[in-house]
């Protein structure tokens, strides 16, 4: 053990939220014995102590002491910080106006500030930056919707229940993404926001989806797409890119379900408005929806639909320059959905070459979501071949057993 621990230690206590002097008092420690430790002048070498300030960090002895893990470990948000996620959502005196600290009262311009600063996190792919911001957002977002109430407000609440959810659902705690999107659902319809209901729709059925509820998601999708398909010729590019993406969420529930006619019809919906919409290459800035995107999710179809090689096939086809200038979130998730196709058709030395270009696009999006880890897992212990040594580190960083 070396210094490096001592650096651990000021990582995790700044990412808690923990000053000094309350982190000393739980490990019984003075703020000066931290200050010590945390600048290298004093070395935690005793098991017991370092047992201690593990607990009272909420990590692993490892995630302090071994490179690997502790690497590992500042990836996405991790089981205290997902607690901390349920906690909020667990805060009902906030949303019937009981008693609230006054600093969650903040301004709304900056309270929609920092929901789409962790959007844009979310769209690179750099899940730990939610888990450390978003307990505390959940809640302020709750009681400005509460004490502000209007189509904006619910539009930001909506937003964060969406963020909430999606990263939920990437690190395979669908429960709790179900009720975070179904809290969206249900404070989109104080609203006539069409824009906002259709995001809340489109959360709930990927939660619903994820829970084995794949027809009442599909249903829900296509009942919203029936209601925004009269506006889309008239209405605003912001709402036309969420109907897009609604019909993509239906194209994959649809894939899923193993319905080829509606996966594809909805395919052909969201591509006809990509290309009336937007120009080749170009995309929404919130929602990432273009004729791009359309085509990563029909990859992503054709997976799931179990046809691989059309999958490679048309992934071949995919404009690379137009590609490049998608979030780093909907190019990893590519990657993953080419290296599942790959790996479907045995052809693994080309998925693994896919799944190591994931890590390096977004290293939390091919380390940290349950899917991720089971293909890695698939790889490593492929029949008839011996897997790399950068498919093994790769293993390593993720936490699978290779």
């Amino acid at each position: 053990m070396t210094n490096r621990t001592g650096e651990r230690v000021r990582y995790w206590r700044i990412r808690r939220g923990l000053d000094r002097a309350t982190f000393a008092s739980r490990v019984d420690r003075s703020p000066s014995w931290v200050k010590a430790i945390e600048n290298g002048q004093r070395e935690l070498t005793r098991l017991p102590l370092l047992e201690r300030v593990a607990q009272a960090l909420g990590v692993t002895v490892q995630a302090l002491t071994d490179p690997v893990e502790a690497e590992r470990a500042t990836r996405a948000p991790d089981a205290a910080e997902i607690a901390a996620i349920t906690g909020a959502l667990e805060h009902y005196e906030v949303i019937l106006g009981g008693p609230v600290d006054a600093l969650e009262h903040p301004r709304p311009a900056d309270l929609t500030k920092r929901v789409n600063f962790l959007d844009e996190a979310f769209l690179a792919s750099r899940f730990s930056s939610i888990g450390r911001d978003l307990p505390k957002l959940l809640i302020e977002a709750q009681r400005a919707a509460k004490e502000q109430p209007g189509a904006e407000s619910i539009r930001v609440l909506v937003k964060v229940y969406r963020i909430a959810s999606s990263t939920l659902l990437k690190l395979g705690a669908d429960q709790t993404a179900w009720l975070a999107a179904d809290r969206a659902m249900i404070a989109a319809q104080a609203t006539d926001d069409l824009y906002t209901l259709a995001r809340a729709t489109r959360s709930v059925s990927r939660a619903m989806t994820n829970l084995g509820r794949t027809e009442a998601a599909l249903d829900a999708l296509l009942a919203m797409a029936a209601r925004m398909q009269p506006e889309v010729a008239t209405s605003t590019l912001e709402v036309a890119a969420m109907y897009g993406m609604v019909l993509l969420a239906a194209e994959i529930a649809a894939a899923k379900y193993g319905d080829v006619h509606t996966a594809l019809a909805m395919h052909d919906e969201a591509s006809e408005v990509a290309r009336r919409r937007f120009a080749a290459g170009a995309s929404d800035k919130e929602t990432a929806f273009g004729p791009t995107n359309v085509d990563l999710h029909w990859v992503s179809a054709l997976v799931r639909l179990g046809r691989p090689g059309e999958a490679v096939q048309h992934a071949d086809g995919i404009d690379r320059a137009a590609l490049a200038l998608l979030p780093r979130e909907r190019r990893g998730t590519f990657s993953i959905d080419l290296a599942l196709a790959y790996h479907q058709l045995g052809r693994y030395a080309e998925a693994e070459a896919v799944l190591l270009a994931a890590e390096r696009i977004a290293p939390e999006e091919a380390r940290c979501r349950p899917g991720s880890n089971t293909l890695i897992a698939s790889l490593v212990n492929a029949p008839s071949r011996s897997p790399s040594a950068e498919l093994r580190a790769l293993a390593r960083r993720a936490g699978v057993q290779a």
